[in-house]
């Protein structure tokens, strides 16, 4: 049985990858196996919430999207090394 993604996790999928570069979403929608307009709702709220801009092209991860991105995996490093599978 395969795993579904949780939303916070697709979120924080999306954060790492545009970590890397700034990106279209038909790019992020097809690299992470997303529906496009799934993702493209998710990209919104982000936007709404200062984690991303967009250019009109791309969007782009902020300061305050690679801030939570950080503490995001900090997180899964502590509850992994407590024996917690996130």
């Amino acid at each position: 049985m395969v795993k579904r993604r949780s939303r916070v996790e697709i979120i924080m999928e999306i954060l790492e990858y545009l970590s890397e570069n700034c990106s279209k979403p038909t790019k992020i929608s097809m690299a992470l196996n997303l529906a496009y307009d799934r993702l493209d709702q998710m990209l919104q709220q982000l936007r709404s919430n200062g984690l991303v801009t967009y250019d009109g092209d791309s969007f782009c991860i902020t300061h305050k999207g690679l801030e939570l991105l950080r503490e995001y995996q900090r997180f899964r490093r502590l509850a992994r090394s407590l024996g917690i599978d996130i």
